[in-house]
Formats: C-alpha cells, sequence, structure tokens
C-alpha cells in the first residue's frame, strides 16, 4: 500500500496537468464522471494517503488502496478504474477507489495529524495518543485519523529509530519517548519521500524487511494476528512497554 511519501511524490508528478482542462474522464469505478468533462483541475492536494484533485464543482478523492496504482501518460492493457484525459497527457489510474467530495476539504480533513503537512502539530497527536492508551502502538501508528499517511514502513522504521518495541501499551510509553516517537516518524517520512524524489525508489531501511539492524543486532518478525502485517522489530534495541 502507498504511504503518504509516496502519495506527496504522486502530487509533484502531476503538476504539469494543473490548471488544464478535462476533455474526458472515465472509468469502471462507481463515481459518475460527467460532471468532470470540461473542467479544469485547479489544484492538487493530499491529505495522507488520500490525492485530492480540486475543481470549482468538486473534489476527487483517490484512494489507492493496497493494489491500486496511478500512471501519467502511459497505460496498461486492463480497463482503468479511474481516468482523466486532457488535451496533452492522461491520469489513468488502475484499482483505485474515485469518489466526489462536495464539501469543503477543510470540513473533512484535519490537516494536524498529516505527517507531511505543514500544519501537523506534535502537540495535538499527544492528546490523541492519551485516548488510546490502552491499545499496543504498532495498532495506532496505522491508525489514519491520529498518524495520517503512516503505513507499514514508516510505523516499523520509527519504532525502530525511537526504540520502542511494536507491542507497547501506548500509556505505559513514557511521554519523552513518545515525543521522540512522533520526531521519528516525521524524520523517516521526509527521507521516504526525499528518496522518491531524487531516485524515484524507497529503499533505506534499517530495520523494515532486514536480517540485521542497523545496530547489527538480529531482527525478528512476526505476523499481525488482526491485520496480517508484518512488523520488523529488535529485540536488543528497542524497549518493550507493559
Amino acid at each position: 500500500m502507498p504511504e503518504g511519501p509516496s502519495i506527496l511524490h504522486l502530487k509533484h508528478q502531476l503538476q504539469p496537468f494543473k490548471g488544464k482542462v478535462v476533455k474526458h474522464a472515465g472509468g469502471y469505478g462507481d463515481m459518475p464522471t460527467e460532471w468532470l468533462n470540461g473542467k479544469k483541475l485547479l489544484d492538487i492536494k493530499t491529505w495522507g494517503k488520500h490525492l485530492l484533485l480540486i475543481f470549482n464543482n468538486g473534489t476527487v478523492r483517490v484512494h489507492l488502496g493496497l493494489f491500486g496504482d496511478v500512471l501519467i501518460n502511459e497505460r496498461k492493457k486492463v480497463n482503468r478504474s479511474f481516468f482523466l484525459e486532457f488535451a496533452t497527457g492522461e491520469i489513468n489510474g488502475y484499482v483505485v477507489k474515485a469518489a466526489k467530495l462536495d464539501k469543503p476539504l477543510n470540513e473533512i480533513y484535519d490537516w494536524r495529524t498529516d505527517i507531511l503537512s505543514p500544519q501537523f502539530k506534535k502537540a495535538w497527536i499527544k492528546t490523541l495518543l492519551k485516548k488510546q492508551a490502552a491499545k499496543t502502538i504498532d495498532d495506532v501508528l496505522m491508525d489514519q485519523n491520529i498518524f495520517t499517511g503512516v503505513g507499514n514502513k514508516i510505523r516499523n522504521e520509527a519504532l525502530y529509530r525511537a526504540a520502542i518495541h511494536p507491542l507497547s501499551i501506548v500509556g505505559k510509553i513514557p511521554p519523552v519517548k513518545i515525543t521522540r516517537l512522533i520526531n521519528e516518524v516525521v524524520n523517516y517520512a521526509r527521507i521516504f519521500y526525499q528518496q522518491l524524489e531524487k531516485d524515484g525508489v524507497n529503499d533505506f531501511f534499517e530495520i523494515y524487511q532486514q536480517n540485521y539492524a542497523a545496530d547489527g543486532s538480529e531482527v525478528t518478525m512476526k505476523v499481525l494476528p488482526k491485520t496480517k502485517r508484518k512488523i520488523f522489530f529488535s529485540e536488543h534495541r528497542q524497549q518493550l512497554y507493559v
């Protein structure tokens, strides 16, 4: 699944379409697309894993889910779930979910939780975490209403760098360690994004999918029973708070 930095990178790639008029919109998805024909793409924003295409009569929210993909000026041999064609160039979505948002974005989204937004507020995240005191930090990090844009890569890397075991109980983690974790989430998200912008790939990992962590300790991998997602951690470095 794409994470926040991947969607922000996609936004950057789509900038040439900003200000251009849609000649034809379509796709096999549930959202009607006639309202987009002849409309100018006014702006492109992101909120975590949501790509937001803004028009004067509404906004298209595009979510890539687990297997979605967006190609620019390229097509696959399968049908497109959502697409926008312009006089020069096209945006093609495959296995994506597109929906029309009629309300102002500020009424829908809380930008204080978006880990790559200039409006991200660490103090607000700490307030939200107090309501999740009984949960494990590995689950809470994937809550998009608290850590908007975090996926499995950022989760694993931030926990390792903050030296916190993924199965730690949120309410048992010392405040200073919570502060460090929030900082590491943002720091690694920026590394993730900068590497995509520079190299087009993200493969700078200290623990994710590694056999040995950056400090030389052996990596433990477990599959979480509820989500079936893999977590990677160092029993040597990461302290368990329970």
